[in-house]
């Protein structure tokens, strides 16, 4: 889903009427900028700045450009939103890929994968939902429509494969992907919120970050795999 190669430049147009507005071309002197450039340097802005308050001229002179250049290859807001969307589910994606090569873990462990790559990524990306909501609400938008739709019906159609993997072997209950989706994203992503909220009040242990997020994960494992309730000696 990422978008990549070369640009096109713009066909050659008829010669326009008396008082027809000219067309956005490539700006002269950035040759050496391509698109992916300005969508890498988009999801840096967009790791401090929620999606609602990004604008094209923002996101230009985040990246010392002209904004005729991002409105050459973007054309306007929702298109530069969707791209950055598209690189991030992308990035998301070959994460969670690259801990689940071979293919034959157990459930499980293949949730404990997710969780691991999730935590970190939302860390890294914490407006990501709110990007893709922001995405959402633009209903004009084919792009935003086909992006949404693929990425979760893929996510679920995996989803869906884990847990019934679950069930075959005995270590999963029968559970609706849906909500075990919805609920392992929620807690997943609220790490980087809650951290910054002990921070604040001064209540977070003297430790890494990295530190915090492995005894966080630690911590999700087990409620989600062992539940809260306290057992009875056997």
């Amino acid at each position: 889903m990422a978008t990549g190669g070369k640009e096109k430049a713009p066909s050659a147009s008829p010669a326009r009427a008396k008082g027809t507005t000219r067309a956005i071309g490539r700006p002269r002197g950035k040759r050496s900028i391509g698109k992916e450039i300005l969508v890498a340097k988009t999801v840096d802005l967009l790791r401090q700045l929620p999606p609602e308050k990004l604008s094209l001229t923002a996101a230009a002179n985040n990246s010392g450009v002209h904004l005729t250049l991002f409105k050459y290859y973007f054309q306007d807001r929702t298109r530069l939103l969707v791209d950055v969307a598209r690189h991030l589910t992308v990035e998301l994606g070959d994460r969670v890929r690259a801990a689940d090569l071979d293919g034959e873990k157990t459930a499980r462990e293949r949730l404990r994968i997710r969780i691991d790559a999730m935590v970190d990524f939302y860390f890294l990306n914490p407006f990501y939902h709110r990007l893709m909501l922001e995405i959402v609400a633009d209903e004009k938008e084919p792009l935003a429509g086909e992006l949404i739709s693929v990425w979760m019906s893929r996510t679920l159609e995996i989803y869906r494969g884990i847990i019934s993997s679950g069930v075959a072997d005995g270590s999963l209950r029968p559970l609706d992907e849906r909500f075990t989706f919805l609920a392992i994203m929620g807690l997943c992503e609220q790490f980087h919120y809650g951290q910054r909220l002990f921070d604040k009040a001064h209540l977070a242990p003297k430790e890494t970050t990295e530190a915090a997020a492995a005894r966080y994960k630690a911590f999700l494992y087990d409620l989600i795999f062992n539940g809260i309730t306290a057992r009875e000696a056997e």
